[in-house]
């Protein structure tokens, strides 16, 4: 079974080269440091972009037809998610700069993180409760900001990076392909595979809007 947002061509992009992209690049930020470790106010920038367009109300939040150069939207999300020195580590902190900036653009956002500890501790989620928040994230139009501390022994994946999660594919073998956006572009892993492997773990988060909440 493979669920995937509605409208995956809202994370098509302008880049500040000109060119085209699928979700935003930490490497578009000017400053050495942002560079270094921008991912997470890069993933925000592109699940707030994908939100503004596909729910009713958000579409304040976004960045507007009048600025084609993402970057600057990014830079508009890092005083709401400024990276410490170990970066944007905490799920918490991402969702709260998620909703500080929407409410700059007079929208209202909630949240919802599920923990992913380290392997060692017993309220560790199992994969199930992992991929239930995934299909009812991706059910309910939601990009999902994946936190990844340690990628265990999936070779395509980034250590202490946040990406962007835009689908999943459920198999039989029990192997979980997901799609992320990370660099401006989609690349696949198995989520099964990286929660085997990772023994830091990470995080799942979305922001949503509160209308959808009392509907």
């Amino acid at each position: 079974m493979r669920l995937s947002l509605s409208h995956p061509e809202y994370f098509t992009l302008t880049g500040p080269d000109g060119n085209t992209y699928c979700g935003g690049d930490q490497e578009w930020f000017p400053d050495r440091w942002q560079r270094r470790a921008g991912c997470g106010p890069t993933a925000a920038a592109t699940i707030l972009r994908y939100l503004s367009r596909a729910h009713p109300g958000l579409a304040a939040m976004g960045p507007g037809d009048d600025t084609p150069d993402f970057s600057a939207y990014m830079e508009a999300l890092w005083p709401h998610l400024t990276p410490g020195p170990r970066g944007l580590d905490q799920a918490a902190d991402f969702v709260l700069g998620c909703r500080s900036f929407a409410l700059t653009r007079g929208c209202v956002l909630l949240g919802e993180i599920l923990e992913i500890p380290d392997r060692t501790r017993q309220d560790r989620p199992a994969l199930a409760a992992c991929r239930d928040f995934l299909a009812e994230a991706l059910y309910a139009d939601l990009p999902v900001a994946f936190l990844n501390y340690s990628s265990g022994s999936v070779d395509n994946l980034d250590n202490w990076h946040w990406v962007t999660l835009i689908a999943m594919e459920e198999e039989p073998s029990g192997k979980l392909p997901c799609l992320i956006l990370d660099g401006g572009a989609e690349k696949v892993i198995d989520f099964t595979q990286w929660l085997n492997t990772s023994a830091p773990g990470g995080a799942l988060a979305v922001v949503y809007p509160m209308i959808e909440l009392e509907e």
